[in-house]
């Protein structure tokens, strides 16, 4: 049993605390064997089953959580002391605790679904500024434990809040006058978003072409104008891959702008660690278990259109790719890399930074 303080924000704006009691065991997993379709190193460590042809990249379940309040004791000075009293269970809707749940409970319940239906209402509402706060936290929410692909109802309810959620971010995080946690950038002549990028990665501000075309709405990386003001933005990016749910949401600063469904490795075989996004390749050709180079078209080749490499000390070989079964997304079903459809790869691999890191964790 485990036991946590948490200040809740309630949506009417009333702070609350309350002692968060959990029960039950957590599900984690441990990565034993490095193994994932692409692996890069020529000699890695030990034997990895795939590899990826190096080349230049391209320019629960309740329908309420139940928390614990503790009882206040009387005015009057009491004669002896007297036993500590049980803590008083109170129900929260998923609504009310959103922004602080440590599980996605409230999904797998025909009144917890509700609930979450009336938090993404009254979200709509709030101004964009605070709405995409909002939505981002009740996304959090539903990211922290189990979803399976046969989670119909509770998969609707993530879908039916993240495209809620596109409304007030296209007036803040991807709007190019809303400047707050910004810099900005007037283009000069010749200028590129590819030049402009590596500018400011040379000033720390991870941060690619595509990046920069999301948050500023540009179609085209290659046309800008002479005087066009850019927004920059200056908080980190970074990627958060929850095991349990196969979601992976992409964040600037706090604020969630981008949302996927993933698979990931069977009997457990991607780990939970944090990379770095180093390599973005563009048809890639893909090295099979048994050491054949399959190229980039062929059938056998299972990489797709996209991968993008996951760097790290311990582990070689991951990554995240498209997938010729579709299927398989919100499925262990990989060698280890992260699954996507070909849409959402193709989105990833232009927006994610090269250098930003890529969380992957198992929340219970």
């Amino acid at each position: 049993m485990l036991r946590f303080t948490l200040v809740l924000l309630l949506m009417s704006g009333l702070w609350l605390t309350y002692e968060l009691t959990l029960g039950g065991a957590g599900v984690s997993s441990a990565a034993t064997n490095p193994e994932g379709a692409i692996p890069v190193e020529s000699t890695p460590a030990e034997p990895t089953p795939a590899r990826v042809a190096e080349r230049p990249s391209a320019p629960a379940l309740d329908s309420e959580l139940a928390v614990s309040a503790p009882m206040t004791a009387p005015a009057e000075e009491p004669q002896e002391e007297a036993p500590e009293q049980a803590p008083r269970r109170v129900a929260l809707s998923a609504a009310s605790v959103a922004a602080e749940a440590t599980a996605n409970d409230f999904l797998h319940s025909a009144s917890g679904r509700a609930e979450a239906r009336q938090a993404i209402k009254k979200a709509s509402r709030m101004p964009p500024a605070e709405a995409v706060v909002a939505f981002t936290r009740l996304l959090e929410a539903c990211m922290r434990g189990p979803i399976r692909k046969a989670d119909t109802d509770a998969r609707a309810v993530v879908d039916e809040a993240w495209t809620a959620m596109q409304a007030p971010l296209r007036r803040t995080v991807l709007n190019p006058d809303h400047k707050a946690k910004a810099r900005t950038y007037k283009v000069a002549s010749g200028d590129a978003l590819e030049r402009i990028a590596k500018r400011f990665r040379k000033q720390g501000l991870l941060l690619d072409a595509w990046t920069l075309a999301v948050m500023n709405r540009i179609d085209d990386p290659r046309r800008l104008r002479a005087g066009q003001e850019l927004k920059i933005p200056v908080e980190p990016i970074r990627t958060v891959v929850e095991k349990q749910s196969f979601l992976a949401a992409m964040y600037v600063g706090d604020v969630i702008f981008r949302l996927y469904w993933v698979g990931h490795g069977r009997e457990d075989r991607t780990p939970e660690t944090t990379f770095t996004v180093s390599v973005k390749q563009e048809k890639p050709d893909w090295y099979s278990p048994d050491g054949r180079l399959i190229p980039f078209g062929h059938p056998e080749n299972v990489l797709g259109n996209y991968f993008v490499k996951f760097e790290h000390k311990s582990f070689t070989g991951f990554g995240a790719h498209g997938t010729s079964e579709p299927a398989t997304i919100g499925t262990m079903a990989s060698l280890g890399c992260l699954r996507m459809a070909d849409s959402d790869i193709e989105d990833f691999f232009k927006v994610v930074p090269r250098g930003s890191q890529v969380i992957i964790r198992s929340t219970p």
